[in-house]
């Protein structure tokens, strides 16, 4: 049975709502990985592109690497279709043998256009976001037609086995919990709600937020939801009872874009339209500094949603990874909070970026406008150049 629960008529205590009157940010370095390193030495190497690239009709507005194999990505468009790829593992990225000033930008244009291995339809309007669940077996799609669907990809199914509606407005965000039983939604009805993926039930609804519910993200033990809007708030759900844990704001208030839980769920980042991204640690509420960690800036991202995502491979040296509306990529170490690398990948802003590690090694893909509406493979320059 759908439970409704309303954060309008909530009191939220002082305890609970972190002040964002000062934000002095930690000085010591902070884990975000589940196990943690006590080393900040870093050999990371720069990403290059990959030689080839996915292609949609309209705006790419999501990607996401499948968390069992880093060779399988998803991404979904405004022209309603999401495409899955296959990477192939005989091409490789080697450098040209007389490199220039522009090889990376010439590349990208002599990309050669990969074809999806399953191409999904089905949706009437466009698709906002996509999430695989945790073993890489399902896909669910986001979308301005106000419902979600379910996809098997293991099976290269076509057809949807579950549409979920409940939305009264654009479907804008979702996310599977770690045990794939519970499917996270947001929506420009201001609504966060969660479903039985099995059954495409309603279990909960909550009035999240005054304005559109941009996006969420579920921990790393699956109790707890965060969810961000436009209204500038950040609150965290208990995914249990549904009731406000907390709910923290950025100094200027400023929109909320993107939402991510770190691998080990002690912080959350953040990306807001002030070309900031942050991290807060969720446990820190009665600090005076208000909860944020660090502050990341060097990009431009003050009017779309561009998405945001931690880069842990390398445990040494976790990063966080953003798109720009100038078509740009940024790359932030966690804890120097430098710019480690800034990019051009796409003709028109990056709204789509993901990171991914493990089996089939460390990959980045990006996901651009309508003016440059590719997929965009990325790997380390060492590895692809010793593919």
């Amino acid at each position: 049975m759908d439970t409704s629960i309303s954060s309008s008529n909530e009191q939220v205590s002082k305890k609970q709502r972190l002040s964002p009157n000062s934000e002095a940010e930690e000085q010591s370095n902070i884990h975000v990985n589940e196990h943690s390193n006590t080393s900040t030495a870093s050999n990371t190497s720069n990403y290059v592109a990959l030689p080839y690239a996915g292609k949609h009709k309209k705006s790419v507005t999501s990607v996401r690497i499948a968390p069992t194999h880093t060779n399988v990505v998803a991404s979904a468009s405004a022209d309603k279709t999401v495409q899955v790829y296959r990477l192939p593992q005989n091409i490789t990225n080697h450098p040209p043998k007389n490199p220039q000033k522009n090889a990376q930008k010439n590349r990208l244009k002599s990309s050669k256009t990969l074809t999806p291995d399953l191409t999904l339809k089905g949706h009437s309007e466009g698709i906002n976001e996509i999430s695989f669940t945790s073993d890489s077996r399902f896909l669910a799609s986001a979308s301005d037609d106000k419902t979600v669907r379910i996809w098997d990809i293991q099976r290269c199914s076509d057809t949807a086995l579950v549409e979920l509606s409940g939305h009264t407005n654009f479907v804008f965000t979702l996310a599977f919990n770690p045990s794939n039983n519970l499917l996270v939604t947001g929506g420009f009805d201001e609504k966060v709600k969660m479903w039985d993926p099995r059954t495409g039930a309603c279990v909960s609804t909550i009035e999240a937020h005054s304005e559109a519910v941009t996006s969420v993200s579920i921990n790393h033990d699956g109790t707890c939801v965060a969810s961000s809007s436009f209204d500038g708030l950040v609150r965290l759900w208990d995914v249990g009872t549904g009731s406000c844990l907390r709910t923290f704001y950025a100094e200027g208030n400023p929109p909320v874009s993107d939402v991510n839980f770190s691998p080990n769920g002690r912080f959350v980042l953040t990306g807001t339209l002030d070309d900031r991204l942050r991290l807060w640690n969720i446990n820190n509420v009665s600090s005076s500094n208000g909860g944020c960690a660090k502050t990341y800036k060097g990009h431009n991202n003050s009017t779309l949603c561009s998405r945001s995502t931690f880069i842990t491979s390398d445990t040494t040296n976790p990063r966080v990874v953003c798109g720009g509306e100038d078509g740009r990529v940024h790359v932030y170490g966690v804890n120097s909070r430098k710019e480690q690398q800034a990019f051009k990948a796409h003709d028109d802003a990056v709204l789509a970026v993901d990171a991914g590690g493990g089996e089939g090694g460390e990959r980045l893909v990006t996901g651009g406008m309508e003016n440059d509406p590719c997929v965009r493979f990325w790997e380390p320059k060492e590895r692809a150049v010793g593919n």
